[in-house]
């Protein structure tokens, strides 16, 4: 086999199997919880919902789905597989698929706050939590863009460890909204179908809970605490432990609205 390779893959394929074939072996595994959470949160608002979904929302849908897929499938390939080749060749269509998944989250986030005038301040999806949303969503898929970013140049410079670490901060970075959803429909079915008294607000301090405990075990087993894509994915959740001075505050709204309204 390594005769067919060429000299860069014969180098990459040496580092892979000296350093990290143990460790990563069954980190396909673990990326499937990430990929459930999203497909469970996101279960009734869009999956079970297709026909009634917009255009934004099916572009933003079908990437991020084939994207989760993709961060699956890489993982399996390159480290029980080693098809460096076929690595590379779905490496380029999730750099593409990764660019629609943000481009079409920052046209659905002002659509957070449409009519929300009209928003019942009680309800699951209430005013506080749009305008929150609107923060925090831009914020994460920034963040979103910086990781996919730093984990394409990592595994230039062939630091495996990093690309790793921040393959793991952009799954992490985008998946708040799927777990917060998710932990609404489990207290729905809790309540016996009832929505009365749940929220996506209240649903933002156990789910961010939630997300550090996560990130806290994939770092435990597949990065380290020292790294930075590990402070910026607990710094970037810390908002949710203000999101009812954020949704309430006049100015936010109004700062918000000017931002994201024109």
């Amino acid at each position: 086999m390594t005769q067919l390779l060429n000299s860069d893959e014969r180098e990459n394929m040496e580092t892979i199997s000296k350093v990290s074939i143990m460790k990563f072996k069954n980190f396909h595994f673990w990326m499937l919880i990430p990929f459930v959470i999203s497909v469970l949160g996101f279960s009734y608002s869009y999956y079970f919902n297709l026909a009634n979904a917009t255009f934004h929302q099916h572009v933003h849908g079908i990437s991020a789905t084939l994207w989760y897929i993709i961060v699956i499938v890489q993982p399996y390939l390159i480290i029980r597989k080693q098809n460096i080749q076929r690595h590379k060749t779905l490496g380029t269509i999730g750099i593409v698929l990764a660019g629609i998944v943000a481009g079409s989250a920052f046209t659905i986030i002002p659509k957070n706050i449409d009519n929300v005038n009209e928003l019942d301040i009680n309800g699951f999806f209430n005013p506080t939590f749009a305008y929150f949303a609107v923060l925090i969503d831009f914020v994460l898929v920034c963040m979103f863009i910086v990781s996919v970013t730093l984990a394409i140049l990592s595994i230039k410079k062939k630091n495996l460890s990093a690309h790793v670490q921040w393959l793991m901060a952009s799954v992490f970075f985008v998946l708040s909204p799927a777990l917060a959803r998710m932990l609404g429909i489990a207290a729905i079915i809790i309540n016996k179908g009832s929505i009365e008294g749940i929220t996506l607000s209240g649903m933002a301090l156990p789910s961010m809970i939630i997300m550090l405990v996560l990130i806290v075990i994939f770092y435990y087993k597949y990065g380290s605490f020292k790294h930075v894509s590990f402070k910026l994915l607990v710094i970037g959740h810390i908002p949710y432990l203000f999101i009812d001075w954020i949704g309430n505050n006049e100015f936010m709204r109004d700062l918000l609205t000017a931002i994201f309204k024109v």
